[in-house]
Parts: C-alpha cells; structure tokens; sequence
C-alpha cells in the first residue's frame, strides 16, 4: 500500500495566540509544498489540543516536565504508514527527539543568543547547538549574519531570507483617528523584550513631540515600558500590544516610516521588509543581519536617539528617491522566497 507523505514542523507557540516571526515562516514553507503533502505543526501550548491552522494541522503538547515524552509518541504515531519529513525551527525539540531532523531553520544561533547576554547556562546551549546540527540534514539560515554567528562547520545548508504573509492579507480595518494626523507617524512591530530596545523609542517621544509612534507587539516588558510612557506622560507613543494581521497592515499602509531597533540577536528584520512592502522608509540599528537586509546605509542608526533623530531629520529634508516596494520584490517577495521553498523541499518530496 502506497504509503502518505507527510511533513511535520517543529516550533514554539500558538499560531493562533502569537503568530508573528516563526510561525508566519512555517506559513510561508508551508505553501510551497505539494499539495498532496499532509502538514502538520507541533508545538508546546497551555493543553493538549489539535485543531486546524489553514491547512496544517496543529498539535499543541502541553508545557510540563512530559512534554518531550509525549513530542516523541507524537511524532512515532504521525511516523505510521507515512513517508514522513520533519522540519524544525526549534532547538530543545530537535535535541530530544529520538528521531532524526530533515531540515532545520536557524533563526538565530542558539550559543550566539545566551552568549550576548551572558546567559549562566550558555555552554550548556553551545552543546545543545552542535547536537541538534549533528542530529539534522539540510540547514536552513534565514541569513548570512545567521549563519556566520552559529555554530554550524558543514556544508549542507541554504540561505533563504524570509518573506511575509502580507503580501495576502486583505485590508478591512477601518480607521478609527488612530494617529494624529498633524505629526509624523512611525509604526513599528516587535517584541517587547529587552533586545528591542524600546527604550531608545521612548527616548525619541520625549525630544520629538511632533512625531506619534506606534509599536505592535507582546512580551514580558510589555507593562513596564507602559508604566515608563505613564510616567513621563507621553502621548505621542503607544504600545498596542498584540493585534490582528489587519491592524499591523493598516499600520504599515498608513504610516510614514518605519523604525526597527535591536541591541542583539537580530536573525533577520522581518518589520524592515513590510515595511518596504508599503513603501515606507525603514530606519534601524547598524547591528546583526540589519545591514544585510537594508536598502541603503544612509537608513542604519547607531543606538543612540541622537543619530536616530538626525537620520530621520536629515531624510525629510532631503527627501531621496527611493523605489522601496520595487526593492521589495526583487529580493524579499513571496513568489521569489517560495520558489526558493520548493527547490529546498525539491529533494524530500
């Protein structure tokens, strides 16, 4: 009997809590499958669950001490009468699996991340690094920088840089006077975590009172950085916090410019190439794949809220000619990175 063909995706959270950054690239790998393959995306939630996101299907293994155990009988049931591949974004996962992982996506080294905050466990994750990458087949990096800070030595790799979903999202989100139509509007989506440096935006509200900055997005700073804005009565910046796909891309359509800040462990930029989907301006920080990704140098800051300020300023008063959509599609667009998809599955399926 002709067995099925299934491909399986390892990652982290809720696609339907969370999906931004990993989950919306196993969307993106997803759909250059073909389509007689069956997928599937486990993950560790709040339960035990199945449901249906899109096409994948999705198992959500519950976070507790089992939680490796139960990963492992999960994937040994999927692995009866299939021809299956598995796909991981996810280090732990890969590590305790018994099985072995087909490909695996780099996102960020796992070392290179504990290393830069001095995490007091990261020769533990140096270990976990180069076990996972010996345990798995082809690597994906979702950028040079990526692959230039792991920990990999082989040469069965590709780079593939990411693309975004909102190529397809539709528009249906009124606008409700969300910005102040008299200032400068900047958008931007991150996670509110320490290496987002959300305190230089901060920073940026108190000198510009002209601009209205807008930043999407949740994490464990989320309150903090709210309580800091409270204090120091800021009105023209605000943290949203997690909203729909439709709200960020009204965001990005109705902005004026785009500002993506990191301290470390920036794998990619996501934001930076939505926001050239809009044709917006992207400023950001002169560190990671950020210099990779971005159009030109004139847009990359130091981390300081003087050069980003000066930056800005000097744009508007010189006003370039940039094509940013255009930039867009020739190197981030969703049919250029899915061809790429498919020549990578090309050797599984």
């Amino acid at each position: 009997m002709k067995k099925d063909k299934i491909l399986i995706y390892l990652g982290y959270n809720s696609p339907i809590i969370y999906k931004r950054g990993v989950e919306n690239v196993i969307l993106s790998q997803s759909r250059a499958l073909p389509q007689n393959i069956k997928k599937y995306y486990i993950f560790f939630g709040e339960k035990d669950k199945e449901f249906f996101w899109n096409d994948i299907k999705c198992i959500s293994i519950k976070h507790n001490l089992f939680r490796f155990f139960k990963l492992n009988k999960s994937i040994n049931d999927l692995y009866k009468n299939t021809e299956c591949v598995i796909h991981s974004h996810n280090y732990l996962m890969s590590f305790f699996l018994l099985k072995k992982t087909d490909i695996f996506t780099v996102h960020d080294g796992l070392y290179y991340q504990a290393n830069e905050t001095n995490h007091k466990l990261k020769n533990l994750f140096k270990y976990i690094e180069k076990k996972v990458y010996k345990k798995s087949g082809l690597l994906h990096f979702i950028s040079k920088f990526a692959k230039e800070k792991s920990l990999y030595k082989g040469n069965n790799f590709k780079i593939i840089y990411n693309t975004t979903p909102f190529e397809n999202i539709d528009l249906k989100y009124a606008s409700k006077d969300n910005w102040e139509t008299d200032k400068i509007k900047i958008f931007t989506v991150r996670s509110i975590e320490e290496r987002a440096n959300i305190n230089l935006l901060i920073e940026l509200a108190k000198r510009k009172r002209n601009y209205d900055i807008k930043i999407a997005g949740k994490g464990p700073l989320l309150e903090k950085y709210r309580e800091e804005i409270r204090k120091n009565q800021l009105e023209n910046i605000e943290l949203l916090g997690y909203i729909s796909d439709e709200e960020v891309r009204y965001f990005y359509e109705t902005a004026d410019l785009v500002i993506v800040l990191a301290k470390y462990g920036e794998g990619f930029g996501l934001p930076i190439i939505e926001g050239y989907l809009y044709n917006n301006p992207v400023f950001a920080s002169d560190i990671c794949a950020i210099p990779e990704i971005i159009i030109d140098k004139n847009f990359l800051v130091k981390n300081n809220v003087e050069d980003l300020e000066n930056k800005i300023e000097k744009y508007y008063e010189e006003l370039p000619v940039y094509n940013f959509k255009k930039y867009y599609k020739e190197n981030f667009s969703y049919d250029k990175i899915l061809k790429k998809y498919r020549q990578m599955y090309d050797k599984f399926f």
